[in-house]
């Protein structure tokens, strides 16, 4: 019997039950080093909060994800499709303990597997490999056979905190922010009840478990050893309902795998298959995500070298200690005229594997000096309560010793002492020790990034402004994105500033030179002649920064399509190329490196950088768009479809002309930084008809500046546009094209 279904005498319970006194207290607060005294606070058990199905955005409407409800609020990190999201931070720590399902982060690698409600009761699943009794179960009969718990645990993201890494390198990991963490009242099944009926064999070490969820390199799939789901004190569990709620689509509907204290990537979604096994999953997600390989290995030789995939030994399984600040909000400014006496940091904090996070500390000298925070152990409530029924199941964690959610914590800091402050550090540690790093370790996933969370501080008159490390996704901010921009080196173990007199490393340079491009010993001069001869599909040559490449082996490869090289053939791309490609990409280019130009090619070609105009003494051209050329076009008028919503309207070159645009391809637009006159660079698709002639319409969500995070570059730009700006234009591109009744082109290449 498992120790949620032990039955005790009153006698019993009481030396089994954790009473508040039994528990590691929270860290007193200090204050300039001395000890505050405060009573603990008994309150109930933290419930969920309210909650409200959302509607199907219009965003996903035309994804395969067209019936999965979302929530507006939520920060989308790749695009459109597939869906992986975080919740704005401060938006997320004001749900408190428990996160609501529409806020909750999500991290999916495709399509949501649709199971509709009338299908959960025979949603059915298997428990196979080297067990002596192979079991296949439906929802239905994991309810009727099998005792029901429920429990809080907090999941988070290997890839939470991300975006720190990817602005000192890029990694090959997508950029989340620090609200790749959320938790939530799961209810279901312990793992190690069906292991038990389905008796593993000697040989067996571990569970590989497997989803619905068909991906490019087969389904979903990952393990965990054999022993850890046993343990009653790891947590493992099936479960079914979320916050006593069926658990909605994006968080795995109808069943999914909970493994509490380890990366997110281990609890599977939409699950079929638990498999065990002598050996780790062999499966491809399994191998070639959510490991941190030493920080040496660079994204090229990761490519070249699939040994360090390989090697079980970087494979992530428990979290790493790790914290962050909520309030300050990014760009929170704090007026200090008739200010109160004291301002409350705030913030999230959690372990691994179970363990305690002991304490919180936070400096405001670089880490000379450090005061405790208080801590907010909300799970113990939970502990305390005993064993009750709450949404179908048995809560009971009374014996358990682990700790498996996050805690909040608070400090009360002088305001007086925040004005002579440059920054705020928060740093955790656990019950084993194991403290927060106070410099980064970068990998080339990107992957459990925990050294200090640090947020400046600048005095602007009469308020202190507050500056997050980065805004997650594309989105522009935070004091990293700044000290870069600046020249600063963020690997310099300063933070990218000079202290005390200490001389900084040479700063990074800009980052068209930072990946090298270019082959050694290279020294041929291309001339504006030769380059010309290849401005078309036969052998495509174009130009990046005076370096001169040929695409023609890299053409069926281009994630764009070939069209996307034909287009630039004997063309300067440097524009496109910077603003577009990942570190990987540039690396690439070593390959395709034929040549320089020479003085009087560089003149040529930087002439015919500039947009075209209509020559009237032409006879108009039928179609506006030209792949190889930019053209210039001019705002007409901006129509408000809502507070953040425009629909931009752009004149073409005459009445009677239509765009030229096939359906399912996309046209690059181009606008120029008002304040670095860097070129920002975008693809859309125009709203407006293909046949529609004389102008275009596009439609555009602008995100504007928050006390959470900056805005976009490209979307607030286009929005200052005034009527009777010009714009630059250009394409087709991409690969996929719709030819009609079924047919498409990718590539060229006809298919149904």
């Amino acid at each position: 019997m498992t120790p949620h279904a032990i039955s005790v005498t009153e006698e019993e319970s009481l030396h089994l039950r954790r009473v508040e006194g039994d528990l590691p207290p929270t860290p007193p607060e200090t204050e300039n080093g001395d000890v505050v005294e405060e009573k603990p606070d008994a309150t109930d058990y933290p419930l969920p909060p309210p909650t409200t199905l959302p509607g199907v955005l219009d965003i996903d409407k035309k994804t395969p994800d067209q019936w999965v409800p979302r929530d507006s609020r939520l920060i989308r990190l790749t695009g459109v499709h597939p869906f992986n999201c975080e919740a704005p931070l401060s938006d997320l720590y004001n749900e408190g303990f428990l996160t609501t399902p529409e806020l909750f982060y999500v991290r999916n690698h495709g399509a949501v597997p649709e199971c509709k409600d009338e299908e959960i009761p025979d949603w059915e699943f298997t428990v196979e490999g080297l067990v002596e009794n192979r079991l296949r179960l439906t929802l239905r009969d994991l309810l009727a056979e099998y005792d029901q718990i429920t429990c809080p645990v907090t999941l988070v993201c290997a890839g939470n905190r991300r975006k720190e890494q990817n602005v000192v390198r890029k990694t090959k990991g997508f950029s989340w922010g620090a609200a790749g963490v959320s938790t939530a009242l799961w209810t279901g099944v312990v793992m190690a009840d069906l292991l038990k009926k389905a008796k593993p064999t000697r040989e067996a070490r571990y569970v590989s478990m497997e989803g619905a969820d068909k991906l490019p390199n087969g389904y979903y799939g990952t393990s965990v050893k054999l022993n850890w789901v046993m343990d009653p004190n790891r947590g493992m569990m099936l479960a079914y309902k979320m916050n006593g709620e069926m658990l909605r689509p994006d968080h795995g509907k109808p069943l999914r795998v909970v493994i509490p204290g380890q990366i997110g990537g281990r609890s599977v979604k939409w699950l079929k298959k638990i498999i065990v096994t002598d050996l780790p999953s062999d499966n491809w997600y399994h191998i070639y995500d959510n490991r941190v390989l030493p920080t040496c290995v660079s994204p090229e030789e990761s490519a070249n070298n699939p040994a360090w995939w390989m090697d079980e030994r970087y494979a992530i399984y428990d979290l790493s200690t790790n914290s962050a600040i909520a309030y300050p909000a990014h760009e929170e400014q704090l007026c200090v005229v008739d200010a109160p006496e004291s301002y409350r940091i705030r913030g999230y904090a959690y372990g691994g594997g179970g363990r305690r996070v002991t304490r919180v500390e936070i400096t405001l000298d670089k880490g000379k000096t450090w005061r405790l925070a208080k801590v907010d152990y909300a799970e113990d409530r939970y502990r305390e309560a005993g064993p009750v029924q709450l949404y179908g199941g048995t809560l009971d964690m009374s014996w358990r010793e682990s700790s498996f959610c996050w805690c909040f914590w608070t400090l009360d800091i002088p305001v007086n002492e925040l004005r002579e402050a440059n920054d705020i550090f928060v740093r955790a540690m656990d019950e084993s020790m194991n403290v927060q790093p106070r410099d980064m370790y970068w990998s080339v996933l990107g992957m459990m990034n925990n050294p200090w969370y640090r947020i400046t501080i600048s005095r602007e008159s009469d308020h202190l402004r507050f500056e997050h490390p980065t805004q997650p996704a594309l989105l522009p901010g935070g004091w990293m994105e700044r000290v870069k921009k600046a020249g600063g080196n963020l690997a310099n173990g300063f933070w990218g500033e000079q202290i005390g007199g200490e001389v900084a490393v040479e700063p990074l340079k800009e980052e068209a030179t930072e990946i090298k491009m270019t082959k050694d010993g290279l020294d041929r001069k291309v001339t504006i002649d030769e380059l010309r001869k290849h401005d078309g599909e036969a052998e495509p040559w174009f130009v990046v920064n005076g370096e001169v490449y040929d695409g023609t082996a890299f053409m069926g490869q281009h994630p764009g399509g070939a069209q996307s090289i034909v287009s630039a053939a004997g063309l300067d791309s440097s524009d496109e190329f910077m603003a577009i490609h990942s570190e990987t990409a540039k690396a690439m280019m070593v390959d395709y490196h034929i040549g320089s130009l020479d003085a009087q090619a560089i003149a040529a070609l930087t002439s015919d950088t500039t947009a075209q105009q209509p020559d009237p003494s032409l006879p108009p051209a039928p179609t506006f768009l030209d792949a190889r050329q930019w053209k210039e076009t001019v705002l007409r008028s901006k129509t408000t479809v809502s507070w953040d919503t425009r629909i931009f309207t752009f004149a073409l070159d005459h009445p009677t002309q239509t765009l030229g645009l096939p359906t399912g391809q996309h046209l690059m637009i181009r606008l120029r930084d008002p304040a670095t006159r860097d070129a920002i660079i975008r693809s859309y698709t125009p709203i407006s008809a293909p046949t529609a002639r004389g102008c275009v319409d596009v439609l555009v969500k602008v995100y504007f500046d928050t006390r959470e995070r900056a805005g976009g570059r490209m979307s607030m730009a286009m929005d200052a546009l005034p009527l009777g700006s010009a714009v630059d234009v250009k394409g087709p591109v991409g690969k996929f094209t719709y030819l009609g009744r079924g047919g498409c082109a990718v590539n060229g290449v006809a298919r149904r």
